[in-house]
């Protein structure tokens, strides 16, 4: 058995929740009406769109929060990518989606299916993209069929994978940079959080339907800080531009160079058990 202690200490889990916060971008403290009217001064969104992904969770959020009145409309996107056969796993695992049909499926089917059959959301009140197969296609995917619509939203809350909601968002404002009165509003799901537990490292969020496995968490979030890093090797503007410029500050990116050659080995410790 790998234990954790001989590559993971205090300071190492200290920077991996401070990395995952960072990542997990919420502009508001909580998805209520409430909070959006207090910090943003309307009652509704247009739109929440759930960009496809693989944590179940996230579909009982946005099922929850527009049941209560947060946006007008559901937008769901996202076709079939790296985070598929997670998504179908978790579905297939989950004692109340049993009889959505999974095999063969695009991710914004399954979770629209989920919406009309298991939370009984009208077919109507959601806008389905079936097509995006990543993050950068996600947004263009859906900028183009709001336009075929001609569907002209000012305020969209976005929700996704917690580790992949700050580079979503920078997706989203590259696409419609040009739009200067669409409003995007970050909601991640949850706040992952990290700690040592007899000599193992553990999720602390262990009432998240769907939640990652904590290597491929480990994996995901070691994998962001490089992309949403603005120099020729990132995806911002100095580089590929995939994303518009994100910010980040000088204490996340010493904590990424903490743990970057530790988790590389800790990671690699666990493939060889």
């Amino acid at each position: 058995m790998v234990n954790d202690s001989d590559v993971i200490n205090n300071q190492i889990i200290s920077d991996i929740n401070k990395i995952g916060m960072f990542l997990a971008k919420r502009d508001l403290n909580q998805l209520s009406c409430e909070e959006l009217h207090n910090k943003y001064g309307i009652m509704k969104a247009d739109i929440i769109l759930l960009l496809g992904n693989s944590i179940t969770n996230t579909i009982e959020v946005v099922q929850r929060a527009f049941k209560d009145g947060i946006a007008n409309k559901i937008m769901v996107v996202g076709g079939i990518g790296h985070s598929t056969s997670y998504l179908i796993n978790n579905v297939e695992d989950n004692n109340e989606y049993q009889a959505i049909e999974t095999r063969d499926k695009a991710e914004a089917d399954i979770i629209n299916n989920i919406l009309i059959n298991v939370y009984g959301i009208s077919e109507t009140d959601i806008i389905r993209e079936n097509k995006s197969t990543n993050c950068g296609d996600n947004a263009y995917k859906a900028y183009d069929m709001l336009k075929a619509l001609d569907i002209e939203a000012q305020s969209i809350i976005l929700i996704q994978d917690p580790t992949m909601q700050l580079r979503s968002d920078a997706s989203f404002r590259k696409v419609w940079r040009d739009e200067d009165k669409v409003k995007f509003i970050n909601y991640a799901p949850f706040l992952p959080k990290v700690k040592l537990f007899n000599d193992q490292i553990k999720l602390e969020n262990t009432n998240i339907e769907g939640i990652w496995k904590v290597d491929r968490y480990l994996s995901l979030i070691m994998g962001e800080i490089p992309r949403l890093k603005d120099d020729e090797y990132g995806y911002g503007p100095k580089g590929k531009y995939f994303i518009e410029h994100v910010d980040i500050p000088e204490e996340m990116i010493e904590a990424y160079l903490r743990i970057e050659p530790t988790l590389k080995k800790y990671l690699d410790m666990r493939k060889i058990v």
